[in-house]
């Protein structure tokens, strides 16, 4: 049918009045389920010749097919529409104030095959593993109040556990979120909340937050391919957020191996690069530095902060007890540059 409809086609530029052949086009269409093509195919037919009998007989039978894909594909528009609306509020709020948007890396490989390779090699997990369940969300405002809200998540990386804020706000106070999430014992009868935490550890008062700083290339210089790339133009958020979006399978299969198609051949370029220049991917540079959160400090405070840069319009915050010793061995490897605390 496919054959069949590439003939229809080509007869239809020659003569667009050809009856005929806008039926064998309709035809094609209904036997490869495009049934919006195939109704656009009958309407453009009827046009031409309203009494044809084989073009009502086939309308009345795929009428309801018919309206049902146009409505789908209105109702695909409408969203569409009003994504687009919501990533050009996102940026213009982030313009306004200072806040920077990074995107992160929506694919691992390059090739199915070295998926499959991968597969049972749980070390070499993409870092940002953890994001990918929660792509596509954006920060949000209410009409009413317009007091920004983002979606958050806080990292446990001694245990290997994290949390999913939906919603944060900008006007929050980190310690109220931390006390809700992590009370004190004598709060909790003695023993925290997580089944995780067998020492008790993850109190709102023995907790040490940070933030990475991401984006410390200079201009112009090769970002590795695992890194955090930021996001230039509304026209790159756009594509970031409908990417990520599609990768997750919004948008149905077809649009999902496309989107992995694309970033594929992003991360392609990337690695290709990079080998040029450093030789080998495993010539990294230096784990990203850190920055300490008071938690005095709002999460407005956290956005509008220089080096802060939002991955994936995820705010990411990684998060120890104290004493632990993943804590040591953390800031071992990545640099505390400073701590965003209250003006004194």
């Amino acid at each position: 049918w496919g054959h069949v409809k590439e003939q229809a086609s080509k007869a239809l530029v020659f003569d667009d009045k050809n009856v005929k052949a806008w039926y064998r086009l309709a035809k094609a269409h209904q036997a490869l389920f495009n049934w919006e093509e195939a109704g656009d195919a009958i309407d453009s037919g009827l046009a031409v010749d309203g009494e044809n009998k084989d073009l009502k007989k086939l309308q009345t039978l795929l009428q309801k097919k018919v309206q049902k894909a146009r409505k789908a594909r209105q109702l695909r528009e409408r969203q569409r529409a009003q994504r687009v609306a919501n990533v050009k509020a996102v940026w213009k709020h982030c313009k306004e104030n200072g806040i920077q948007l990074g995107r992160v890396p929506l694919v691992k490989t390059v090739t199915d095959d070295e998926e499959d390779d991968d597969a049972d090699d749980t070390g070499d997990e993409s870092r940002w593993n953890h994001h990918f369940p929660h792509s596509g969300r954006l920060p949000s405002s209410s009409s009413s109040a317009e007091e920004w809200t983002w979606p958050s998540m806080f990292l446990y990386p001694s245990h290997k556990q994290s949390d999913f804020i939906e919603h944060m706000s900008e006007s929050e106070m980190l310690a109220m979120r931390m006390s809700e999430m992590f009370p004190e014992l004598e709060d909790t009868g003695g023993e925290t909340q997580m089944p995780w935490d067998y020492n008790n550890e993850f109190t709102c008062s023995n907790l040490a937050v940070y933030i990475e700083v991401h984006c410390t290339e200079n201009v112009g210089d090769l970002i590795h391919p695992e890194n955090v790339e930021r996001l230039k133009d509304q026209g790159e958020a756009m594509r970031f957020y409908e990417a990520s979006r599609a990768l997750k399978g919004d948008e149905g299969p077809e649009m999902a191996n496309l989107a992995r198609a694309v970033e594929r051949k992003k991360l392609y370029k990337q690695r290709k690069a990079w080998i040029k220049k450093h030789k080998s991917l495993w010539s990294k540079p230096e784990p990203y530095p850190v920055v300490r959160i008071h938690p005095a400090m709002t999460l407005r405070d956290v956005l509008v902060d220089k080096r802060m840069v939002v991955p994936n319009f995820l705010v990411t915050f990684v998060v120890f007890p104290e004493n632990h010793p993943a804590h040591k061995e953390y800031l071992k490897e990545h640099r505390c540059v400073d701590i965003i605390q209250p003006d004194t």
